[in-house]
C-alpha cells in the first residue's frame, strides 16, 4: 500500500476507478510483523489473487474538513465487478459522487452521469498495467486498489514497518481478525472475516495530514467465482452523454469543503 497513493485517498480524492499503487523500487525494511499476522494477509491475497471473476460491494466514508475547521464524512456506495486479466466495471453512487468506470482490455472509460458525459482512453492488455497507467497519467485512486491486483499481498506489504494482530473484532454481526498495520506517512487496519478470511472492513489513515483525516471501507457481497458476461465491460454510452477528454471526475461538494 503506496504512501503517495493513500494520502491522496486520504484526503478525499476517493475515485472509484481502478489505479496503480506507485511503490516502485522498495527500499523498506522488512516489516516487523509475527508469521501468524503475515498468513493471514498472505491467505487473504491468494484468495483474491485465484479468483478468475470476482465481484464485490463497498459502502465508504471518507472524511473531509471544512474551512470553518469541522471535520465531516462523505458517503459512496460502490459495486465492483473485476475479470482477469483484462476487465473491470465499478459503478459509484454517492454524496457527492456518481459515474462508472469500465475497461475491457483496450479501452478504459469514465462515465459522469451528473453530468452526462464521457472520456475514453486507450489502455493496457492487463487490469495491473492500466492501473498503472491511470495512476501515473491521470492521478486516478481507488483507495482500494490493492485488492483486485493480481498480487494483492506484494501491494499491500511493499512499504509496511509493522503489523500486529488486534484479535477478535466485529463489523456488524460478523465476526473477523482485526489486524493492524503502520507505514510511512499512512496506518491502515483490516478486518478479516472468521472462516472465509475476506475483508469486511477497512480503515486508512493519512498521518501527513494536520486533521490526520480517514477513509473508511465496509465491504459485502462477496462473490470469488462470479459469472460475468463479456456485456459486463462493454461500454454503451448513455444517448444524451456526451463525448469529452479522459479526465478524473470532478467530485462536487459544498462551498467551504476542503479535501
Amino acid at each position: 500500500m503506496n504512501t503517495s497513493v493513500m494520502k491522496k485517498v486520504a484526503l478525499g480524492l476517493g475515485m472509484a476507478v481502478m489505479a496503480m499503487s506507485l511503490a516502485g523500487a522498495d527500499v523498506s525494511p522488512p516489516p516487523r510483523m509475527d508469521a501468524a499476522v503475515d498468513k493471514m494477509l498472505r491467505d487473504m491475497s491468494a484468495s483474491l489473487a485465484g479468483a478468475k471473476a470476482m465481484t464485490f460491494e463497498v459502502h465508504s466514508m471518507r472524511e473531509a474538513v471544512l474551512d470553518s475547521g469541522q471535520k465531516v464524512e462523505y458517503a459512496s456506495n460502490q459495486k465492483v465487478a473485476v475479470r482477469r486479466p483484462d476487465g473491470a466495471m465499478v459503478t459509484v453512487t454517492g454524496d457527492n459522487q456518481d459515474f462508472q468506470f469500465v475497461y475491457d482490455g483496450k479501452t478504459a472509460t469514465m462515465l459522469n452521469l451528473s453530468l452526462a458525459c464521457f472520456g475514453q482512453t486507450a489502455a493496457p492488455a492487463n487490469l495491473d498495467d492500466t492501473m498503472d497507467m491511470l495512476a501515473t497519467k491521470y492521478g486516478m485512486v481507488l483507495p482500494l486498489a490493492d485488492i483486485v491486483f493480481s498480487d494483492p499481498y506484494k501491494s499491500l506489504t511493499g512499504q509496511l514497518r509493522s503489523g500486529q494482530d488486534l484479535g477478535v473484532g466485529f463489523v456488524f454481526e460478523t465476526k473477523c481478525r482485526h489486524l493492524a498495520f503502520r507505514q510511512e506517512g499512512v496506518d491502515w487496519q483490516i478486518w478479516l472475516e472468521d472462516g472465509t478470511n475476506l475483508p469486511r472492513k477497512m480503515v486508512i489513515t493519512d498521518k501527513e495530514t494536520p486533521a490526520q483525516l480517514k477513509y473508511t471501507a465496509y465491504f459485502a457481497k462477496w462473490d470469488l467465482n462470479a459469472t460475468l458476461p463479456a456485456e459486463t465491460f462493454l461500454f454503451k454510452p448513455p444517448a444524451n452523454a456526451k463525448r469529452v477528454e479522459f479526465t478524473v471526475p470532478p467530485a462536487t461538494r459544498p462551498a467551504g469543503a476542503q479535501q
